[in-house]
């Protein structure tokens, strides 16, 4: 059938304009003023927030295609603002049906911003911020959305920790978002919208050593890593996914360079986190009366000590060293392990998922009491041997060189050793 057009249709029925909000797509917000919305427009594929403020509309692009994200960057925008433009909470509710008391989303949004400006002096990691906000708009904000932080009273946070323990979270987890929550009435009260703090329940922390290695489950881990990096990979036709080099294709075999990481790692006690910053300019190889590598590493966990290695780690550098020169990749700024890969925090994530693959294929994934194992269990492993087999190791030398404390040593890295393990020092005579 044809469609009749009028001879006025052109002038009375123009196009709408693509910014304009789609009508069925408008939605306010609940708990706050008419004024704040959100809406669709077919110029974008994302969410838009609009509200009046000082006489104008403010519209903001919230940079999501999901509606409850935009009902929370909403109000997130919505609390930002008044901030911003000196308007507290109780001013605004003269001439909206905003409570005067605080919400729970304002009071977390000032907190979040003074995180966020702690990251920005460096005193904390981005990553702690960003755990912060999830643990924010996971759980807390859906639990207190309806009451003030002025009626946040010890009742209240002990069903919250009781709604936690029903999540099937673990209990450093559930610990982390009470901690949370005591950020958020802490800067409440440090606004003086609250006396004080309320009482939070006592939760026992139970804190699980990572697990390290046996001398022969060690091996096993080398013979594997070598294994999987003779493996010839079939060529596949280039797609999205591996138009970087193949950074991000899943692969059977390992990198090269997999074998010398776990034995640079239990022979230098470094960190993960360590890996991915060292760089050649940080290494100094040290030839007298002992032959070590002295690493000058960057500040990490607040530590900035210099780390001495064990004679092995000598020959792993040099091996590796002169692998990567005869491709171009061992001048002084290059680093040592995935050099090619420039973006540090990618390539920590494709080290720990090779070495999950190593872990997967050897059947060493969980520890001796099925704690996950990592990385970082080579660091574990680092120590634990040198608490084994080292002759009268002097603990606070130790801990120094590896860069943590005297605690720490005894409460997670000697945790797994047993009398027996020394029974010739327990029958040493004088």
């Amino acid at each position: 059938m044809t469609k009749l057009i009028a001879a006025n249709d052109a002038i009375f029925h123009q196009k709408r304009c693509r910014t304009l909000p789609i009508r069925s797509t408008v939605t306010t917000i609940p708990s706050y003023p008419t004024k704040l919305t959100i809406f669709l427009t077919n110029a974008s594929r994302f969410w838009q927030v609009r509200c009046f403020f000082d006489g104008k509309v403010v519209i903001r692009s919230l940079r999501t295609t999901h509606k409850r994200d935009a009902l929370f960057l909403a109000r997130r925008f919505y609390d930002t603002e008044l901030v911003r433009r000196g308007v507290t909470i109780e001013s605004a509710s003269s001439s909206t049906s905003v409570s005067r008391t605080h919400s729970i989303n304002f009071v977390a949004t000032l907190m979040l911003q003074d995180e966020n400006a702690r990251v920005e002096r460096g005193e904390v990691v981005k990553h702690f911020h960003t755990m912060l906000c999830s643990r924010v708009r996971r759980h807390i904000l859906p639990f207190f959305e309806k009451v003030p932080v002025e009626h946040i009273d010890y009742p209240q946070i002990n069903r919250f920790f009781n709604f936690l323990s029903t999540q099937h979270l673990k209990t450093p987890t559930i610990y982390q978002y009470l901690m949370t929550l005591r950020k958020i009435l802490n800067t409440a009260l440090a606004y003086n919208w609250i006396v004080q703090v309320p009482q939070f329940p006592k939760i026992k922390k139970i804190s699980t050593a990572r697990g390290g290695f046996t001398v022969s489950e060690y091996l096993q881990l080398l013979r594997c890593a070598k294994q999987l990096r003779k493996i010839k990979e079939p060529k596949k036709k280039p797609t999205h996914r591996n138009t970087q080099g193949g950074i991000y294709t899943a692969t059977e075999a390992v990198p090269f360079e997999m074998a010398w990481l776990i034995g640079f790692m239990v022979n230098s006690f470094v960190r993960p986190v360590d890996i991915k910053l060292i760089q050649h300019k940080h290494v100094e190889v040290i030839r007298g009366e002992y032959c070590y590598l002295r690493m000058t590493l960057p500040e990490t966990k607040k530590h900035t000590g210099q780390i001495i290695t064990l004679p092995a780690a000598v020959h792993i550098y040099e091996s590796l060293s002169k692998y990567f020169s005869q491709k171009g990749l061992a001048s002084e700024e290059d680093y040592l392990f995935l050099p090619q890969i420039l973006d540090r925090g990618a390539a920590m994530v494709l080290m720990d998922m090779y070495f999950k693959k190593i872990l997967i294929k050897t059947e060493l994934r969980n520890g001796s009491q099925q704690q996950r194992r990592s990385l970082y269990s080579l660091r574990h492993s680092a120590i634990t041997f040198r608490l084994l087999y080292g002759h009268g190791i002097d603990l606070l030398t130790l801990a120094r060189n590896a860069r943590t404390s005297l605690e720490m040593v005894d409460k997670f890295y000697a945790s797994e050793l047993r009398a027996e393990m020394n029974v010739g020092m327990l029958h040493s005579r004088r």
